[in-house]
This record gives structure tokens, sequence and C-alpha cells, in this order.
């Protein structure tokens, strides 16, 4: 031990903690630059994640219930094949792509077979075996190390080195880190507080303060065939939490996708199972059902390359005083698309200018009312078919419709000209706003999931009176929801509402620590922390330069676009990976 410890002091040592789909994915572009570069040598990379889930990361869990499916179709999952890497010390085997690892040819595929979503734990897999048959031969030859602990703090010490503490040890000597930690905790809402502490000591009622992993409920004593289990939130973790437990008591039929036909079965008596509430009671949206009808809302090459061109003008991005300029490129390219459908209740036949500024309108706000686009005041019920029906090409088109999947589709070009862009801090809160206001459709999940929350409407064990922003009061039998002169009582509540990335809510040490040092600027309020180009931190001291890099959700405000699993193999890993690289070779030189 102590002969290996020797060997890595005498290297220059980088650290990444949070080994995840992107850690993972850094580390090897970061390998793949120092063997073309011909200096992978004198170097030591320390790996920390806390969950031991190396390469895969929580999200992606090996364990986790078959219940918890990815919302982006197989068929654009095209996460890349990785060379393989061979120097005189270290022979690391090429891995095949997503593709082929699953061995899906999408190129034979008809336009007509329905897109597939898989498990996460699916793709877990994928991740994982990626990530071993790169560090194993790495680890041999002593190169990396990996600590299966949870990472405190990163302290200065002297000579500009770093120091990471973890919660069993101290780790010294290190010239620079990369935080790739994804999800961080926040600080519980004061609604989930309050709720916390009414449940103490209460043995009839039960509060899950998050979705994951669905086994802390499915587990409990509390889950019965007779439980009233309240949700909060009505999005794609909202449908993990429904499914996971409606195939404890019973199991869906999936008779024919094509069809409207979908069942739940089951050999219980069992009756408003599931109550699920939220803010505005909009329900999420489901996507295409294939490639033939999502190609209805690519937009031209032409046109992306138009929409690229204005929104990432920097001109326009200075002298920004909102959003406006990119509803108004995006507005042209949807209403384009929108007026070539051939299915679309578009009845007063409006010109496209007019369909242009309608968009413009809908994005500013959601709620209006038009007769293209889906009434938010109409039953969730109603609009959940109606949603399927268009997802699968059987009913027209409504706008609202057409305006989410083509933002789905511009969004790779959103991301790529708007991040560090030239607009002001609030400007850019306003985008990244926009943004996630259209992911209750450009996010949304598979056709399969919304047929499954249909089902379990029309067999009883899903209630959707109190959907809509109910009252709920506490009492010792538990959270009473009233809606509209109605009253349902739940003893298990279960909170779905994924948390956001805003820098100055989460509660993590090793977060807190690092704006309490200065390490991190933050970017706004509601936002996350600065980084350059190539994912360094710029520090709240603006001369001072930081060996710390940061890529991925924290990162929101300076980038757009982090949680994506195609953005964990996009670009910001390759950029800073080239940039380590350089540093390495400039310390290789110096000495």
């Amino acid at each position: 031990m102590i002969l290996i410890k020797n060997y890595i002091d005498n290297m220059r040592k980088i650290g990444i903690i949070g080994i995840g789909p992107r850690g993972g994915y850094a580390l090897e572009r970061l390998i793949f630059e120092l063997v073309e570069q011909n200096c992978l040598s004198k170097i030591h990379i320390s790996l920390f994640e806390a969950t031991g889930n190396f390469g895969n990361g929580q999200v992606y869990d090996l364990k986790q219930n078959t219940s918890n499916w990815i919302n982006i179709t197989e068929r654009i999952l095209e996460l890349e094949k990785r060379k393989a890497m061979i120097t005189e010390t270290v022979k690391i085997k090429s891995f095949p792509s997503y593709h082929e690892w699953a061995n899906k040819d999408f190129s034979s595929y008809s336009k007509d077979e329905i897109d597939t979503y898989p498990p996460r734990a699916k793709i877990g897999r994928f991740l994982s075996e990626r990530f071993q048959s790169l560090v194993a031969p790495l680890i041999e030859a002593k190169i990396i190390s990996l600590y299966k602990e949870h990472v405190k703090e990163i302290k200065w010490t002297g000579n500009n080195l770093l120091q990471i503490i973890t919660n069993s040890s101290n780790y010294d000597m290190f010239d620079e880190i990369l935080l790739t930690i994804g999800h961080q905790s926040t600080t519980l809402s004061e609604q989930i507080l309050d709720w916390d502490k009414f449940t103490v000591n209460k043995d009839n009622l039960a509060l899950f303060k998050s979705p994951y992993p669905v086994n802390n409920y499915l587990n409990h004593k509390n889950l019965t065939n007779t439980s009233t289990v309240g949700i909060r939130g009505f999005g794609l973790a909202m449908i993990d939490v429904v499914r996971a437990i409606a195939g404890k008591f019973g199991e869906f039929s999936m008779n024919n996708l094509e069809s409207d036909l979908y069942s739940y079965q089951t050999e219980y008596d069992i009756k408003d199972m599931f109550i699920p509430f939220s803010l505005d009671g909009l329900p999420p949206v489901p996507k295409p059902l294939n490639a033939r009808i999502d190609d209805w809302f690519e937009p031209s090459k032409t046109s992306i390359l138009s929409f690229e061109k204005q929104v990432g003008d920097t001109q326009i991005q200075k002298e920004a005083k909102n959003s406006h300029f990119l509803i108004t490129a995006f507005a042209t390219v949807a209403a384009s698309v929108f007026s070539k459908l051939e299915n679309t209740n578009n009845t007063l036949n409006l010109p496209k200018e007019d369909i242009k500024k309608l968009i413009m309108r809908w994005l500013k706000n959601q709620t209006i009312e038009h007769s293209l686009i889906t009434p938010t005041k109409q039953p969730v019920e109603k609009s959940m078919y109606d949603f399927v029906a268009m997802a699968k090409g059987k009913a027209n088109i409504n706008l609202d419709y057409c305006i989410g999947q083509v933002w789905r589709h511009c969004q790779p070009s959103i991301y790529k000209v708007l991040s560090f862009n030239e607009c002001s801090d609030e400007v850019f809160a306003e985008i990244i706003a926009l943004d996630e206001s259209t992911k209750r459709y450009s996010y949304g999940p598979p056709v399969e999931s919304i047929q499954q929350i249909l089902a379990l409407v029309k067999a009883g064990i899903l209630n959707l009176d109190m959907i809509n922003n109910p009252t709920i009061k506490l009492t010792n039998k538990g959270w009473v929801f009233e809606h509209s002169e109605k009253l349902i009582t739940v003893t298990i509540m279960i909170d779905s509402v994924l948390d956001s990335p805003k820098i100055k809510a989460v509660n993590s040490s090793l977060v807190q620590n690092m704006l309490d040092d200065g390490f991190i600027k933050v970017i706004h309020d509601d936002l996350g922390v600065a980084t350059n180009e190539n994912g360094y931190l710029i520090s709240s001291a603006e001369d001072q330069k930081i060996p710390i890099a940061l890529l991925g959700r924290l990162a929101k405000g300076t980038v757009i676009g982090v949680d994506a699993i195609l953005e964990c193999f996009g670009s910001r890993p390759q950029q800073w990976a080239k940039q380590a690289a350089k540093n390495h070779i400039n310390h290789l030189n110096k000495n």
C-alpha cells in the first residue's frame, strides 16, 4: 500500500467527483485526449462516486424497478461507439454504440414501428459495462483509483493544490478537480417541512419526500391494496410512482397499442388508490408514436440553420431585453411546420403569419384560449385522450401539440447556440424558464405511459378529482383533499416533484462549502453557477483562477440543456477533456 501511495504522490493528480453517465464519459474523453497526444503518463485520476454505481450513477441504478422508464426513444439514443485506445502500457478495447450494444439497427426499421422506451436499468447496464471496460486496464496500470465515498468538501492547500475531504478520509495534492455531481439535495419546501413534522409519531401515515427509489414505498408496511396514496406532482416521476405501485397489485394489458384498448387487471377490489395533484392540473403530453409521425414535426435543415443563425447572433443577444428574440425566431419555424401539416384543426384557415403570432402569444402565456389550442380548462382525462390520439396520428393536430414537438426538435440548436451566450443574466434566466415551460410537451412520456394512466382512471383506481391545486388539511386520519365540494383522505403521501438546479437552495455540504469559500459565482438567484466554455468555474473573485470544473445541472445559468443523457455524451465533456489534457501537457513540458 505504501509503495502504491508513493507512486501516486509522484504523479499529477486529477479528481473526478460524481461518476454517473456524465462523469464516466468525461473520463473516457480525457483518456482519449491523453492517448491522442501521447501523454498518458505521470498522471493519476481518482474517481469518487458515493453510490458505488460507477459509470451509471443513481439515476441508472442496475437494481431499480423496471417500472422506471427513460423518456427518450431508443431510436434517437445514439450514444457513440468508443474507439480502441492503445499505448505501450495500456490497451483499452473499443466499446459498441448503444444501438450496436442493444442490437438495434434503426436504419432497417420501418418508420411505422412503434418507438421503444426501455427501463432505466437497461441503460444502466450499458453505461456500467462501458465504464468497466474502460477503467479495468487503467486500474491495472495504476492510472485510476475508485472510491465509494461521499465527498463533503474541497479545500485549497499550499502551492495551489486541492484537498478532497470525504465522509471517511482526506485526499491531498490534487492539481485539478472535475465535479459532475448531478442532482443535489435541496432545502425542503415549507409544505413538505410541515408535512414532515405532521407525520412524526403517526404510524398510520407515511410521507416519502422523493419518488426514488420506488422500493422505499413499495416495501412499506402501510402500502396495501386498500391504501389511498396522494402524489404531489403530475409529471414523469408521477408516472413512475403509479406504474410501480400498480405493478405490485396487478398488471397492465397491452392488447394493441395502435388501438385505444388498454386495461389494468387486479385480483383486489381497489378504489381511488392514487390521488395525484399539481398546481395547474395539466397532464404530461405523449411524444409521437413512431418515426413517421415524429417526422411531421421536424423542421427542414434550412429552417434550422436560419434559426441557429438568428438566435446565435451575439449582437442580438447583447441587445436582448427579454426572450422575445428567441420566441420570434422559433415561431417562424413552428408556423411553417404547422402550416404544412395535412391534419390540423385549422378550420379557420389562418394564414402562416397569424399562426406565428398565435404561437408567440402561447409561448408567453400557455393558458390562452383559442380554437387551435387544447383548452387548459377542459377535463384532464379528455386532454390526455386527445393528446394520445394526436400522438398516434388519429386526430387533428392542435397547435400547442405541434409547438411542443417542434420545440423538442429545436432544442439541440437552442442548447448549442445559447450556451455561453451574450445575454444578460436576467434574459438568460427568462430563456431557461421558457424552455422549462415547454417540457410538459418536449420532454413528454411515451404514448404507452399515458394509456396506462388512462387505464387506471377507467378502472376507478386513479382519481383525477383533486388534480388541480386542491385545498389540503392535516388531520389525525391523514391528508384531507378538497376540491369542488369533494373530499378524499390519503394516508400515504409521495412527493414526485424533482428539485430544480437552484444553487441557493442546494443544501449539500460540498456545494455550501464551495459557496462559503468563494469558489462559486452564482449566475442568478433561480439558477446555477458560472463556468467558462471549458467547464471551469468562474469564482466570485474575478481575478482568481480555480482549477475546478463543473459539468451538469448546477451549471444551468451558463449553459442550457444539462439534464438529458444525450447531453451527458455531448460536446461539453469533450471540451473539458481537451482543456484538462492541455493542462497536463503543459505540466509535462514544464517538468
